[in-house]
């Protein structure tokens, strides 16, 4: 008599349920007010695979370095100018930190992972649809009415909360930025996705013809509503994830040659036209208010080199000193906002953490190129994550919970992709 283990039996039963909790939760996020059931659906996710694994995760975080890295920002927090901001502000690092290992840690415990990840960009590619859509219907609007209050408006009243007087979309988001900077995180998505040839076997489904056009139509909609932003920064960085897409994925010719046309049209329109109202010149290097800000957070890292201002101190530091600038919410540049509010140690110790996953990562998405589907799926997760560290040297908002959980999912996919390549070469 063959005995059932009741226990793994449960643990079987209750990933099947997870594998279609998660899309939902993906599904959920990217929209207000919904997102917070998004949010508890992956927190409830933490809680199970803690409750059951509570070992493979402390050590992962542990092996991995997050454990130390969480020591060092408590630490400056304790030391902080304003303590209570800093502590605050440790909900950006440490949970997320968390949601990585148990994320990680569900991928290589999952039967069909492929399918999952694959699911996961679909419906986060899925879900920017009506993102970039109300993005660029705001900016037709501020175009034709640039002196109405949009609120004034049926059907949008209720979400618009942008600007009424510059003409960059808000979309469903706080500011163009943080709209630029989860677009930059989807187009990398979108980009892997398009390139995925129809092959039922891959990841157990053909996505039909339709479905194909639609990806594709869905990353020209982004790089308009990209467009629409405003986010020169944000343009720039789709710039050069699409020139890398071009060497790194395999296409025809064709496509190539299209991409190319297409991207010479976007570097070319831009500098005659500008982008949502804003020139881009010379200037934007020499005169940009970045400057001072990158200025001023050096001068703290002089003043504190080892443990920091304390997080989000910056804000609450700034008296000022950049001309024209009443409030700047931090350094714009991710190396610098820790160095100047955590301490010069944890910056180098995080780049080291996060720069040993990606490497690993990077290595077994070069084993996996002869699997071409995979190698595609996967390379648009790393420009996923590319595209926010990019974005990051020059503006942060890793603060805006669904551009932090994107950021760490596709570093925990691309973490777990190591193992899994290792499943598509076992001779390796």
């Amino acid at each position: 008599m063959v005995h059932i283990n009741p226990r793994s039996q449960w643990l079987d039963q209750s990933a099947t349920v997870w594998s279609l909790v998660l899309p939902i939760c993906l599904l959920l996020l990217p929209f207000p007010y919904s997102m917070f059931a998004g949010l508890v659906g992956f927190f409830s996710l933490g809680v199970w695979q803690t409750y059951f694994y509570p070992g493979p995760i402390l050590s992962l975080l542990y092996r991995r370095g997050f454990i130390a890295l969480s020591v060092l920002l408590i630490a400056s927090a304790s030391f902080a100018h304003f303590p209570g901001e800093a502590y605050l502000q440790l909900t950006h690092f440490i949970p997320f930190f968390w949601f990585w290992a148990v994320l990680t840690l569900y991928l290589k415990k999952a039967a069909n992972p492929w399918q999952q990840i694959y699911h996961w960009a679909l419906v986060l590619v899925l879900t920017a649809v009506p993102i970039n859509l109300v993005g660029v219907i705001e900016y037709a609007l501020k175009l034709i009415y640039p002196h109405e209050t949009l609120t004034h408006f049926p059907l949008i009243d209720w979400l618009y909360i942008g600007d009424l007087h510059i003409p960059r979309a808000y979309s469903l988001f706080d500011y163009p930025n943080t709209l630029a900077s989860y677009l930059i995180m989807i187009l990398g998505l979108n980009i892997g996705l398009v390139l995925i040839r129809p092959r039922a076997e891959s990841f157990g489904h053909q996505l039909p013809l339709w479905g194909r056009i639609g990806l594709a139509v869905n990353l020209l909609l982004t790089l308009i509503c990209l467009f629409c932003s405003g986010s020169r920064n944000g343009y720039l960085v789709a710039a050069t994830l699409l020139l890398i897409s071009f060497f790194a994925i395999p296409a025809s010719r064709w496509i190539k040659s299209l991409g190319f046309a297409g991207l010479g049209i976007i570097v070319a329109s831009t500098l005659r036209f500008g982008m949502a109202g804003r020139s881009v010149s010379w200037e934007w290097f020499t005169q940009d208010p970045r400057v001072h800000v990158w200025g001023l957070a050096l001068d703290m890292i002089r003043d504190r080199p080892l443990l920091g201002q304390g997080l989000g101190n910056y804000k609450l530091l700034y008296n000022g000193e950049v001309p024209l600038y009443d409030y700047i919410a931090h350094a714009h540049n991710i190396w610098l906002m820790l160095a100047s509010e955590a301490g010069l140690p944890l910056m180098v110790i995080f780049t080291l953490v996060i720069g040993v996953i990606w490497y690993r990562g990077v290595r077994a998405l070069l084993s996996m190129s002869q699997f071409s589907n995979h190698y595609s799926l996967m390379t648009g997760y790393h420009l996923c994550f590319l595209g926010i560290t990019l974005f990051s040297m020059f503006d942060i908002t890793l603060t805006e919970a669904r551009v932090n959980i994107l950021a760490w999912l596709s570093l925990g996919v691309i973490y777990a992709g190591t193992e899994l390549s290792q499943r598509l070469n076992p001779q390796n």
